[in-house]
C-alpha cells in the first residue's frame, strides 16, 4: 500500500473569487448568522509554491498526490479560458510527474465557477433565479464541457480520473441541511440535484471510456440502523466507475428512525470524550479507527479497486494524530481488504470552508513546519 496526500484547489489555492464559494464566505447574512466564519483563504500559496509543497511531501514517503484543477480559474467566463491558469495547472502536474508521484486528478470537488452557481441568489429566490448551479440541469453539460477541455489539455499527466468528491456530502450539505451553498433545506432540492450530479458522474464516466475513472464518496461507519446504512451504498449501484475512494473520518450512531445520536462520530464536543470514552478532535469528532476496518469491507463488495482517498484529524496540538495514523493504517491491515493507497487530509493545514482556517489537518503548518506527526507519517511506510 503506499502513501500519499489528498488536496482540493479552493482549500490549497490562492483566492479564487470566481467561485460560488466566495460569494457563500462573503455574503452578510452567511456572516452575520455566524454560518461562516468570515475568512477567506486569503493565507493559500500552493500555486505559487507547488514545487516546494511537492518535495516536502516527497521527502515524506507519499507517492500519490490527489487534488483537483479549479474550474472557475480555468474559465472566468462561460467561453472564456485562462490560458495564464492552463501554464500554471501543466506546470504544476508535470512537477508532480517529475518527483515520481502517482496523479489523482478529480474534476470537481465542491466549488463551482460563479457563472455556473450564485448561491445567494439561488438562496434568496427559493431556487426560482440564478446560475442554480446543481439544482440545475444545464449544469450536467457545462460540467461535460469542462471535463473534455480537462481531458483534452491535461491527461498526459493524470494516472487516475475521477468525477467528484464526496458528492454525498456536497448535495446533502447544500440542498437538505443548508450548511454549504445554496443552503437550501428541502427534500425535493436535494433529491433532483443528487440526480443531476449522478447523471454527470454517468455522462462523464462515459465520456472518458478506456481511462481510469472512479468516483470518491465520504464512507462514515453508520451503527445503529442497517436501513440508513444502506442508503449510502445504494446510491453507487445505479452509476459505473473504474476504482472508488473512501472518505472515513469517523463512525455515526443513529437511532431506530435513523437519527443520529450526540455523543458519538460527528456530533461529540471539541476536544472531549465521546460516551464511548473516545478521545475527539478540534472538530468534534470521535477518532473511531475500527470503523475504516467495517467500511472497507463493505465498500469491498464493489468488486473494484479501492483507495482511502482521505482520512485525517483536526488537531492543532498535534497530541491525537500520531496514534490516529498508526490506528488507522492498522485498521487497514485489519480489514484484509487490498487498499491501493492511503491519502491523508492533508499534508499542510488547509481552509476548512465555513470554518476557515481554524481547524488544523496538516501535518505541516501553513508556514511549512513539520508537526512531530508529520515523522511518524513518514515512517509509515514500514506499517503498511
Amino acid at each position: 500500500m503506499k502513501l500519499g496526500f489528498s488536496i482540493s484547489a479552493f482549500q490549497y489555492e490562492e483566492l479564487n473569487g470566481n467561485s460560488d464559494w466566495y460569494l457563500w464566505l462573503t455574503d452578510e447574512v452567511n456572516i452575520t448568522s455566524k454560518r461562516v466564519i468570515g475568512e477567506l483563504p486569503e493565507k493559500n500559496f500552493y500555486l505559487s509554491k507547488f514545487s516546494q509543497v511537492h518535495e516536502i511531501a516527497s521527502k515524506l514517503n507519499a507517492s500519490y498526490w490527489r487534488l483537483n484543477l479549479s474550474w472557475g480559474r480555468l474559465f472566468k467566463q462561460k467561453d472564456k479560458i485562462s490560458e495564464e491558469a492552463v501554464s500554471t495547472y501543466k506546470k504544476l502536474l508535470k512537477d508532480l510527474k517529475d518527483k515520481g508521484f502517482k496523479v489523482i486528478l478529480c474534476l470537481n470537488h465542491f466549488d463551482l465557477p460563479k457563472w455556473v452557481h450564485d448561491p445567494i441568489i439561488a438562496r434568496d429566490s427559493l431556487l426560482t433565479e440564478g446560475p442554480l448551479g446543481w439544482y440545475s440541469e444545464d449544469t450536467i453539460s457545462y460540467f461535460l464541457s469542462f471535463s473534455s477541455f480537462v481531458k483534452d489539455n491535461f491527461s498526459e499527466y493524470v494516472d487516475l480520473w475521477c468525477t467528484f468528491n464526496e458528492p454525498n456530502i456536497m448535495i446533502l450539505f447544500g440542498y437538505l441541511s443548508g450548511i454549504f451553498p445554496p443552503g437550501i433545506t428541502s427534500k425535493r432540492a436535494y433529491q433532483k440535484a443528487l440526480r443531476n450530479v449522478l447523471s454527470a458522474h454517468q455522462e462523464a464516466y462515459n465520456l472518458f471510456r478506456g481511462e481510469k475513472v472512479g468516483i470518491i464518496f465520504n464512507f462514515p461507519y453508520i451503527q445503529g440502523n442497517q436501513k440508513a446504512k444502506e442508503e449510502l451504498f445504494t446510491i453507487l449501484k445505479d452509476i459505473s466507475f473504474d476504482w472508488i475512494g473512501v472518505n472515513y473520518y469517523t463512525r455515526i450512531v443513529v437511532n431506530e428512525k435513523g437519527q443520529p445520536l450526540d455523543g458519538y462520530g460527528m456530533f461529540c464536543k471539541p476536544n472531549s470524550f465521546s460516551l464511548d470514552n473516545n478521545p475527539c478532535s478540534d472538530y468534534g469528532w470521535e477518532v473511531y479507527p475500527e470503523g475504516l476496518k467495517y467500511v472497507l469491507r463493505d465498500v469491498k463488495k464493489f468488486d473494484k479497486p479501492i483507495i482511502v482517498t482521505e482520512n485525517g484529524i483536526a488537531d492543532s496540538k498535534d497530541f491525537l494524530r500520531p496514534s490516529f495514523l498508526i490506528s488507522h493504517i492498522e485498521a487497514i491491515k485489519e480489514s484484509k481488504v487490498s487498499v491501493e493507497a492511503y491519502l491523508y487530509w492533508s499534508l499542510i493545514d488547509n481552509f476548512e470552508w465555513n470554518f476557515g482556517y481554524q481547524m488544523k489537518f496538516g501535518i505541516y503548518t501553513l508556514d511549512l513546519k513539520a508537526r512531530p506527526s508529520a515523522y511518524i507519517f513518514k515512517e509509515l511506510t514500514s506499517f503498511v
